[in-house]
């Protein structure tokens, strides 16, 4: 269970005067600072439970599973093997790496310690979820919530429903979780799933486990995928400058067929630049490439970027710079030929998913691309279907009054 501490806004408690460094070093967003304040925190206490919690959650949002699971099992050394919370912790930590079964085994000794532990209860709602235990999930899951009425609670309850296929009900959680949120972080994260569970919706009423790759994009982020292949296997070295050029025509053909026309495309970096042009080539109908300084909102831009990357690199913040200029003009569009599917801030419209994070090589490769002139290809049916969604991040941001839900 995300703490509230782990977002903004710290009472300190008795006692606990030692980790307010590290609580800072978290709203900073400083990982490795906070979590090297945090050990230090710990060492000099360690019986701060809340150092322990905060520490393993760090380590959890940073993908960091094993991690997580060692710092679990030293809790367990330091409380002793009669203690719930360093077990409740490492069944969170086994089920974060697939291992549900030996998850589910900790939780219920967990819970076999301490049956009033809700933080038990709801990581074991969350190991029977990932199980595909929904029912289960959603039992369990009612017994943390008596105990400990949470956001975190009502965001799994939410998350198991939509992957359920039950909308209507998961869009009740998500709201139940809003309108709960203390602070801005969790308050936006509730924002997002509601977003994501009415694109899901939108998609036929089918199950999630039931989309294709573009229709998954779309589901969470609103985000449109070019590449037929999806999410399929990377292609070879020699077969990346053909899909390139493919994802540059099939988004000319995408651009023409949705009649946007975009008066001047740019790059969101120095880097980026050729790959502009061969976009405003591509589209025809008088779009130029110039320098992303001068874009104004008038000329209905479109940003474009060889890599979107992941968060927290130079490249992803200057991206995100440059796509919350859009946001705030309510205008444009932003393209990314190769995606992170871990990207920090999502494209309107996707090239391909399926590249590695190497971007000399993809920089040489879109060169041997772009040599000739890109064309425009006939608009696939299914892309034009999904590009067309009302709830697409291209067409909430062009709304003339959006709520503040349908801002994306």
């Amino acid at each position: 269970m995300r703490l509230t501490s782990s977002f903004a806004v710290f009472r300190v408690q008795p006692g606990e005067e030692g980790l307010a460094k590290a609580r800072w070093l978290v709203r900073e967003d400083k990982a490795a600072d906070a979590e090297k304040a945090y050990r230090g925190a710990l060492a000099a206490n360690p019986d701060l439970r809340s150092g322990w919690l905060e520490l393993f959650e760090l380590l959890r949002r940073e993908g960091r599973f094993h991690d997580a699971l060692e710092l679990a099992m030293r809790a367990e050394s330091h409380f002793g093997p009669d203690a719930a919370m360093p077990r409740a912790i490492k069944g969170a930590a086994l089920a974060e790496l697939g291992r549900t079964r030996d998850a589910v085994l900790a939780l219920e000794e967990a819970i076999e310690r301490d049956g009033n532990l809700a933080l038990a209860w709801h990581e074991l709602a969350y190991a029977a979820f990932r199980a595909g235990e929904y029912a289960r999930a959603l039992l369990v899951l009612d017994r943390a919530f008596a105990l400990e009425p949470h956001t975190d609670t009502l965001m799994l309850r939410g998350h198991i429903l939509r992957a359920a296929g039950q909308y209507d009900a998961a869009e009740v959680a998500f709201e139940g979780a809003h309108q709960s949120a203390e602070h801005d972080v969790p308050r936006r994260e509730a924002e997002r799933e509601i977003r994501a569970t009415r694109r899901a919706a939108a998609l036929g009423r089918k199950k999630p486990r039931q989309f294709d790759a573009r229709e998954r994009l779309f589901a969470d982020q609103g985000a449109i995928l070019v590449d037929p292949a999806g999410d399929g296997p990377p292609p070879g070295a020699d077969a990346v400058p053909a899909l390139l050029a493919d994802c540059v025509a099939a988004l000319a053909g995408l651009v023409v067929a949705m009649r946007w026309r975009p008066a001047v495309c740019g790059g969101a970096t120095a880097a980026d630049d050729a790959l502009a042009g061969a976009v405003a080539r591509a589209i025809g109908g008088g779009a130029q490439a110039v320098p992303v300084a001068a874009l104004d909102p008038a000329d209905r831009p479109l940003i474009v970027t060889l890599w979107n990357d992941r968060a927290g690199t130079a490249a992803a913040r200057e991206w995100e710079r440059q796509v919350a200029r859009l946001e705030r003009w309510r205008s444009g569009w932003s393209f990314a030929l190769a995606q992170d599917p871990d990207a920090g801030e999502p494209a309107d419209l996707v090239g391909t998913l399926r590249l590695p994070g190497d971007t000399a090589a993809l920089a040489r490769q879109a060169a041997a691309a772009l040599v000739a002139p890109p064309v425009v290809a006939a608009c696939d049916p299914a892309l034009l279907a999904l590009a067309g969604q009302p709830l697409a991040r291209w067409c909430l941001r062009q709304a003339e009054s959006p709520s503040p839900l349908e801002s994306a």
